[in-house]
């Protein structure tokens, strides 16, 4: 039982376990299904399995796409979803063609399932590329066709490039139609695109014309908004005829008015193309102006209705090429017009009692215009009128009308005529006056009172007047017998007639009469004057006798006026002055025809030769009358040749050239002329010719009398010619030197020769000499001028000078005065030290101030150093400096040892004598400067100036160390060229305080710097420079930058020559180390000391260069100029350097530099090349030599700010500190302060490398390791 139980269990366990794996088979949860997509979207395949124990892929039409889910090699394909979940959605991107296809998802079998596998499709759809309508019908252009109405037309449609095949549409303006279409298809079931083909065939009315029929594409890819762009539009254009003409603006039978403006329009409806319309006027083409407008063709005529449109024709005539046979419609004008003038005509003139006619005529009218008469106010009645065709067109109507005037009626008949067109209602009217005569009342004369008198010139208007009379009276002036025309003017039945004239001589005592009558037949009234005028002379006759005129002869000269009235006044005038010498008494008698009077007057003169080409005037006066009249006559006057003056005076400056023109004035004028003078004359440079002197570059010699006399027919004459030479100043004779004694009086003279010489034209001059004190006095005299100078002292010594001024020129010359004075020593360092080395030539100067001159002497531990026969040891030169300084120069040829030592210039005059004691010693560096100072600045620049110090017996240059006052590093320029002693520091801070120092170098070492610094602010303006000092002795800037450029050429070329010299100096060096190294030992120690006085000498000295084995100390000075005392071996307290001179240890080679800055500074540090083996060592110890590497001015490597020490020390063997060196060599040219420092095993732990030097710091030397410093040797 049990047994049966346990199997019943295992099986029941069993079956279940079989019904659950049945249960949990893979399969699709969701199956792909077929997707329809546009190109170019995204489509998703879904596929889920449920129970997934299999892999899962895609495939496409058959070809699997892997199991990797980002499907490599498909960039489009990718499957989404959450695996674990079973979800592999395929998901195709930027669908195209290429998709289209059969997809399968397909799951692998596993754990005994079976493969399971699911297709979808999936289809791209393509919207259509194009669409197109056509036709076969005539385009006048893109998009539309030509038919004419009734005829076939067919349309094709094409539509390509779909997927599936599109469909289409007929549409006309938009709206969907059925035309019965056949549709064709290509390409149909291929696996691109499909092109689809529509055509229908219309039969077009004319209500088609302008019609827009449209194919359109239909297909599930178009969007809708893509809709309008996939359909073709084509027009129609319906050719049909025009319809018949029409006139708008007037209707038959219509009246029109003359004057009125009309518009005629021709208008023919439809048509295309439209109609062409030309207007005609009684068959005259007038227009063929015409628009189209909303399918109509229109033509406006407008005009002006005038009387001869009446019954004229206007035609309009339509026509098209559908309808070539012209359409016409007509319009004929019925016009209305009045009269447009009415005439009267008859007679214009009757007396009393006559019998007046009278006729009135009507331009044309329509219809025939009505005529009244009107006489004075009056309608007159029972007249006759008659009527007749105008041949423009309307009725003339004419009417005729007699009537009497009656007696004693003295106003005119006014006669009308009126002309009335019934129609219209218009009036016209024609006028015209019958004149009735009577006779005007005598004419008057106004403008003339009687007995008064005109002047001639006056303007005068004489008026005649008439009054009454019809018509008024006709008035006619008279002059005399001659009439005068002047028009008559009628005013208030005033008859009135002016004549306007100016009166002359000959309307003295003429009669003006006034004739006047009319038409009424009564005879001629008369009225009439006498004028009196006042009139001048008209012209003057002028004689002058005898005919022939001569100075020393009397001439007459006779004025006679012609008439006037009344009788002129006759004067004579010369030169506008009247003249009243020699005139006779005015004579006055009757002459001419018009009441005047003539005049007579003679001059009688005494003729001079001023006569000649004299004008006398005759001036004739009216007393009456304003103005006069005056004739000249000119004399002509025979006499010698005269000059204006007997002397002329020619001021001429020297080298200038002057013509001198002295023509004389002659009658008649064909003169000669001669020059002479009573000393010769220079014939090439002084040329006569006729009244001409021309000279050339005028000499001294030409001045004096020159003669020339003029002669022609009637005499001669002679005039003297003053040529004064001007000239500039020249100096005669000066004072060259005056010698005199303190408190005297000295007197300086200065002579001068000039033209024009005056008394101030000598001045005296000396600069910062005053002059104008009560301490001199100048005086003028006779060309010389005298300059005194009162108590005079050794100050007043100098050069004065005389300068002459004459405005042409100026001259000038020295004076020098002299005041004795006891010879004076020159003290100056360069004055009181000399050095050379040995086998060398030294040179000591001696200087001194003195008057009278100034000798020397040079002494020797009490001997006379003098020059010998036998010998060229000592040579002197001797020379004058300036005005009392006097030099003497001690030349020593091929210096031994003995010969340093202390030598005396003794400098002798007549007053006394001085010792100055000079000391020759070895060549050394040089002494510090002194007396630096500022002495201009500026926002970025400081300019300094210092006095040098003994040069050591060579070229020495210089270099300026400054700083800020807040501190920070010191910078430091050199100054070049050598021994220049002004400098400028540029590159500064603006507003910035700044200290500054100076240190003198040459080749053998360099001074300490100046014991005393200065100091400045720079401005703060870039605008403005401060003139701190100005010292007189000063270099111009021009000067320095010329030497500083001679330098720069000169540095260039010592780069060039740089390896030659540098050979030769150490070879030099050797040989002469190993000459004198044991024999000059002691007295090099001795000759130092001796020189520089109380100065200690340390075994690295100073001064010499050299080392010394006594252990004294040595001085040198700080940066602020305070003296520091060093260990001479550096045992007990190694200096600390400066906390700038840190933190830098790099070491450097001699790659570090470039090779031209390398040599330069090797050719200045050529002194710094150590002694070989050659040298004994001066004890048993051995000797290790080490240096630098020469330091290169200007350069500074931007990997290094360690400079180089300036003196390296060695130890022993050893290295045990203390340890002595035999003999050292140091390295001296360094622009900035000379440092001191141990070697790297020398110094205590605190003691840290030396730093930048600041702007001109050099590298820093190797590094030397202790164990390799006993062997390290000198540096070639």
């Amino acid at each position: 039982m049990e047994v049966t139980r346990a199997v019943c269990l295992v099986t029941l366990v069993l079956w279940t376990s079989s019904v659950s794996v049945l249960c949990q088979q893979q399969r699709f949860r969701v199956r792909p299904s077929n997707v329809s997509v546009v190109e170019g979207d995204s489509a998703i395949l879904r596929c889920e399995v449920h129970h997934q124990v299999g892999q899962l892929q895609w495939a496409k039409d058959g070809f699997a796409l892997g199991y990797s889910r980002s499907l490599p090699g498909y960039s489009r394909y990718r499957m989404l979803g959450d695996p674990g979940s079973g979800v592999h959605d395929l998901e195709v991107t930027n669908v195209s063609l290429d998709d289209d296809g059969r997809f399968q998802c397909q799951v692998s079998p596993n754990r005994g399932q079976a493969a399971i596998r699911a297709d979808a499709l999936l289809t791209v759809l393509v919207k259509p590329k194009s669409v197109r309508a056509s036709s076969t019908a005539r385009s006048p252009r893109a998009g539309l066709y030509e038919v004419r109405e009734g005829s076939q037309l067919t349309l094709k449609c094409d539509v390509t490039g779909a997927r599936p095949a599109a469909s289409i549409r007929w549409q006309r303006n938009g709206v969907d139609i059925e035309l019965g279409q056949e549709d064709s298809f290509s390409g149909w079931g291929s696996p691109r695109r499909n092109d689809t083909t529509s055509v229908v065939t219309l039969q077009p009315t004319a209500a088609d014309d302008g019609a827009g029929y449209s194919c359109v594409a239909k297909h599930p890819a178009i969007r809708p908004a893509e809709q309008r762009q996939l359909n073709s539009t084509v027009r129609l254009s319906v050719l049909y005829p025009p319809g018949a003409p029409t006139i708008e603006g007037h209707s038959e039978g219509e009246w029109v008015r003359i004057g009125e403006q009309k518009t005629l329009t021709c208008v023919s409806r439809g048509g295309n193309p439209p109609a062409e319309i030309v207007w005609y006027k009684d068959d005259q083409p007038v227009t063929f102006k015409y628009r189209t407008l909303g399918g109509r063709a229109m033509a406006q005529l407008s005009f002006t209705v005038e009387a001869a449109d009446l019954d004229v024709i206007y035609r309009c005539q339509a026509s098209s090429s559908m309808h070539p046979a012209p359409m016409v419609a007509l319009a004929q004008m019925n016009v209305q017009f009045g009269p447009e003038r009415v005439t009267v005509s008859g007679t214009s003139e009757a007396k009393g009692g006559d019998m007046v006619h009278m006729t009135c005529v009507t331009s044309g009218s329509n219809p025939p215009a009505n005529i009244t008469w009107v006489i004075n106010g009056r309608t007159m009645m029972n007249t006759s009128q008659s009527r007749q065709p105008h041949p423009s067109g309307g009725w003339v109507a004419t009417s005729n009308i007699s009537t009497t005037v009656p007696p004693g009626m003295e106003k005119n008949m006014d006669i009308l005529c009126y002309a009335l067109n019934p129609k219209l209602g218009t009036t016209k009217v024609g006028s015209t006056e019958v004149t009735v005569l009577h006779p005007p009342k005598p004419p008057s004369i106004l403008g003339y009172e009687p007995g008064t008198y005109l002047r001639a010139g006056e303007r005068v208007s004489l008026s005649c007047v008439s009054q009454g009379g019809n018509p008024p009276a006709t008035l006619t002036w008279y002059s005399g017998d001659v009439e005068r025309p002047s028009p008559t003017t009628v005013e208030d039945n005033v008859a009135r007639s002016v004549i306007t004239f100016e009166v002359d001589h000959k309307d003295n005592g003429r009669v003006y009469k006034c004739d006047s009558q009319n038409s009424a037949g009564s005879g001629v009234q008369s009225a009439g004057i006498t004028l009196n005028v006042y009139f001048p002379t008209s012209s003057l006759k002028l004689e002058v006798r005898p005919e022939r005129l001569r100075a020393g002869s009397q001439a007459i000269l006779t004025c006679e006026s012609r008439p006037s009235y009344p009788a002129a006044d006759l004067t004579w005038w010369r030169d506008n002055a009247q003249v009243t010498d020699g005139v006779t008494a005015l004579e006055t008698f009757p002459a001419g025809s018009h009441g005047g009077s003539s005049s007579r007057v003679q001059l009688r003169k005494n003729l001079t030769w001023s006569d000649d080409g004299a004008v006398y005037q005759c001036r004739a006066a009216v007393t009456v009358l304003s103005g006069r009249l005056q004739e000249e006559i000119t004399l002509e006057v025979t006499y010698a040749p005269t000059f204006f003056k007997s002397l002329y005076t020619e001021d001429i400056r020297v080298g200038e050239s002057r013509l001198i023109n002295l023509t004389a004035r002659a009658n008649p004028g064909d003169t000669t002329y001669r020059w002479y003078r009573v000393s010769p004359i220079d014939a090439a440079r002084i040329m006569p010719e006729g009244p001409l002197l021309n000279i050339s570059k005028v000499v001294k010699k030409d001045a004096g009398w020159y003669y020339l006399e003029a002669a022609n027919a009637e005499g001669n004459t002679s005039v003297r010619v003053n040529i004064n030479v001007q000239y500039a100043p020249e100096i005669l004779s000066v004072s060259e030197v005056s010698l005199v004694s303190p408190g005297d009086d000295g007197v300086l003279e200065c002579a001068a020769d000039a033209n024009p010489s005056t008394a101030d034209m000598i001045t005296w001059h000396r600069a910062g000499f005053n002059l104008s004190s009560n301490r001199s006095k100048m005086f003028y005299s006779n060309g010389t001028s005298y300059l005194t100078l009162y108590n005079v002292t050794k100050e007043d010594i100098g050069e004065f000078q005389c300068r002459a001024n004459n405005a042409i020129g100026e001259a000038s010359t020295i004076a020098r005065l002299l005041v004795k004075h006891a010879p004076e020593m020159d003290t100056s360092p360069q004055f009181r030290a000399a050095a050379a080395a040995p086998g060398g030539t030294a040179h000591l100067t001696c200087r001194a101030r003195g008057a009278p001159n100034v000798t020397f002497e040079w002494r020797r531990d009490d001997s006379a150093v003098t020059p010998s026969a036998n010998s060229d040891k000592y040579r002197m030169r001797y020379s004058q400096v300036d005005l009392v300084t006097w030099q003497s120069v001690l030349e020593i040829k091929d210096v031994q040892a003995s010969d340093y030592a202390t030598y005396g210039c003794v400098a002798h005059n007549e007053l006394s004598s001085r010792r100055q004691e000079l000391v020759l010693g070895r060549p050394s560096s040089p002494d510090p400067p002194t007396g630096l100072k500022v002495v201009n600045v500026s926002h970025d620049t400081a300019t300094l100036s210092w006095s040098a110090g003994f040069d050591g017996g060579m070229p020495q240059m210089y270099t300026v160390r400054y700083k800020t006052s807040s501190g920070g590093e010191f910078l430091y320029d050199d100054v070049q060229p050598e021994n220049t002693t002004l400098f400028t520091v540029r590159d500064l801070l603006p507003s910035t305080d700044y200290s500054f120092a100076v240190m003198a170098y040459n080749e053998l070492g360099q001074s300490g710097y100046s014991n005393t610094a200065a100091t400045t602010k720079t401005t703060g303006d870039p605008d403005t420079a401060e003139l701190v000092v100005l010292e007189e002795g000063r270099l111009p800037w021009i000067v320095i930058i010329v030497v500083s450029s001679v330098g720069g050429l000169l540095l260039l070329l010592n780069v060039v020559l740089v390896v030659f010299f540098i050979r030769r100096r150490m070879q030099r060096a050797k040989q002469k180390v190993v000459e004198s190294a044991s024999a000059s030992e002691a007295s090099t120690k001795s000759e130092t000391l001796h020189m520089y006085g109380n100065e200690t000498v340390s075994s690295v000295s100073v001064k010499s260069g050299e080392s010394y084995t006594r252990e004294d100390s040595v001085e040198d000075y700080d940066d602020d100029g305070s003296k520091r005392r060093y260990d001479a071996y550096l045992r007990d307290a190694p200096i600390e350097p400066p906390a700038e001179y840190t933190n830098h240890v790099r070491p450097a080679s001699r790659a570090d530099f470039d090779p031209d800055q390398y040599a330069d500074a090797l050719r200045r540090n050529s002194y710094a090349c150590t002694i070989g083996s050659g040298v004994e060592p001066m004890s048993n110890q051995f000797s290790n030599y080490t240096t630098q590497p020469p330091r290169a001015p200007h350069f500074r490597s931007p990997q290094f700010n360690t400079p180089t020490p300036d003196l390296l020390h060695s130890s022993g063997p050893s290295g045990v500190k203390g340890s002595v060196p035999q003999l050292s060599l140091q390295s001296t040219y360094y622009p900035e302060t000379r440092h001191y420092s141990t070697l790297p095993h020398q110094r205590p732990p605190s003691t840290k490398p030396l730093s930048s030097f600041g702007r001109l710091a050099s590298p820093p030397p190797p590094s030397i390791p202790e164990a390799t410093l006993e062997h390290r040797g000198h540096l070639v």
